[in-house]
C-alpha cells in the first residue's frame, strides 16, 4: 500500500512538471508570435517529448550507460534522437493534417524542420540525462545511509552480545566447580549419575566456549551432539532409538557452533523416539568442504519435550549471516514425520 502511494506521488509530480513546462513554453510562444493555440497538436508534441525523455532516462541510461556500455549507449541514443526528429517532422507535415489537426505555420523546409527537431530532441536528451544522474546519485546516497544504519545496528547488536557474554562469564566458573564437586561426591554411590554430571559439564562448557572467529571445529560440534544424546539416553534408561552415522572426514573442518544441535533438539522435542522400527535417523556427511546434515523422526502425538535450544528462526538468521548463498535448509513437515536436510559449503 505504501509502495503504491509512493508511485502515485511520483506520477503526479512528473505530470505536474510536464504540465508546468508546457504552460511555460506555450505562454512564451503566444506572447512572442501570432500563433494560435491548438491543444491536440501541443499534446502530441509533448507526448513525443516525454517518450524521448523516458526512453533515455528509464531504458538507455540504466541498461547501457549504467552498465558501462558507453559505445552502444551513444549509438542507441543517436538512433532514438533520429527517430524522434523523424516522428516530429512527420507529425507536423503529414500526420497532423491527416488527422485534421491545425498546425502552426512553418516557413522551413522538411530538412530544416528535421534539424530543428534534432535540436529540440537534444534538449530533452540532456534533460533526461541530468534527471537520471540526479536520481542515481540520490539512490546511491540513500543506499549508503541504509548501509551505515545497518552497520550501526550490527555494532549495537555485537556490543549487546559481548555484554551478555561477559555477564555469562560471572557464573560458569562457579557452575563448573559445583559440577566437579557433585561428580566427586556422587561417583562412589552411582557411576551412572556421575557420568550424567560429567556429560552435563562438558555440554555446558561447549555451549559457553568462546569460539574462533565465530566458528568451532566440526569434530567438537559432533561431540556436543553425542553428549546431548548420551544425556537423554541416561534420562530414559537407554530406551531411545537413535541411528546416528557419520560418513566422510570431519577433521580440520570448521562450522558455526550450536547449529546442528538445534535440529537434534527439535527431534527430541517433537519426536517419538521409543519405537525401534522407526528410530530417530541422524546422518552427517562431509565431502571435502561440503557438509550435509540430515534428521528424520516420527512425530509424537502426546506431550512434547521442552526445548532449550536457540530455535530454528534464530538458526536461519545465523546461517544467513555467516553462510550467505552457501547453504540450503529444507524442512519437510508431514502428518506423521518430520525431516530436515541442511547442506553447507563450509
Amino acid at each position: 500500500m505504501q509502495t503504491d502511494y509512493r508511485r502515485l506521488r511520483v506520477v503526479l509530480a512528473h505530470g505536474l512538471a510536464w504540465f508546468g513546462l508546457a504552460v511555460y513554453e506555450q505562454s512564451i510562444v503566444l506572447i512572442t508570435s501570432a500563433s494560435h493555440f491548438n491543444s491536440a497538436y501541443i499534446l502530441l508534441n509533448y507526448l513525443l517529448n516525454a517518450g524521448l525523455f523516458y526512453t533515455n532516462s528509464q531504458v538507455l541510461f540504466p541498461r547501457l550507460y549504467g552498465r558501462q556500455r558507453y559505445g552502444l549507449w551513444l549509438l542507441a541514443m543517436l538512433g532514438v534522437l533520429a527517430a524522434f526528429a523523424l516522428l516530429r517532422s512527420e507529425l507536423h507535415t503529414h500526420l497532423a493534417p491527416f488527422l485534421h489537426i491545425a498546425v502552426p505555420p512553418n516557413p522551413y523546409s522538411y530538412g530544416q524542420l528535421w534539424l530543428s527537431s534534432v535540436y529540440r530532441g537534444t534538449f530533452f536528451l540532456m534533460l533526461s540525462g541530468g534527471y537520471w544522474f540526479a536520481r542515481n546519485t540520490i539512490g546511491l546516497e540513500k543506499h549508503k545511509r541504509l548501509q551505515a544504519q545497518q552497520l550501526r545496528e550490527a555494532e549495537r547488536s555485537l556490543m549487546q552480545a559481548n555484554l551478555a557474554f561477559l555477564k555469562s562469564q560471572i557464573n560458569p566458573h562457579f557452575l563448573f566447580n559445583s559440577l566437579n564437586f557433585l561428580y566427586a561426591q556422587v561417583y562412589p554411590h552411582s557411576e551412572e549419575a556421575a557420568k550424567g554430571i560429567l556429560l552435563l559439564s562438558d555440554t555446558m562448557r561447549y555451549a559457553l566456549h568462546e569460539d574462533n572467529n565465530g566458528k568451532v571445529m566440526l569434530s567438537q560440534e559432533v561431540k556436543h551432539l553425542h553428549n546431548y544424546i548420551a544425556i537423554n539416553q541416561l534420562r530414559f534408561n537407554n530406551q531411545l532409538q537413535i541411528d546416528f552415522a557419520i560418513t566422510g572426514n570431519i577433521q580440520f573442518l570448521m562450522i558455526l557452533p550450536l547449529v546442528l544441535i538445534t535440529f537434534v533438539e527439535n527431534c527430541f522435542k517433537h519426536g517419538a523416539l521409543d519405537d525401534a522400527a522407526h528410530p530417530l535417523v541422524i546422518r552427517l556427511e562431509a565431502v571435502q568442504n561440503h557438509l550435509t546434515f540430515y534428521t528424520h523422526n516420527r512425530k509424537r502425538h502426546g506431550p512434547k519435550e521442552i526445548s532449550t535450544g536457540i530455535g530454528l528462526d534464530n538458526t536461519r538468521r545465523r546461517l544467513d549471516i555467516l553462510y550467505p548463498d552457501r547453504y540450503e535448509l529444507r524442512l519437510q513437515d508431514e502428518p506423521e514425520t518430520y525431516t530436515c536436510t541442511l547442506t553447507i559449503a563450509l
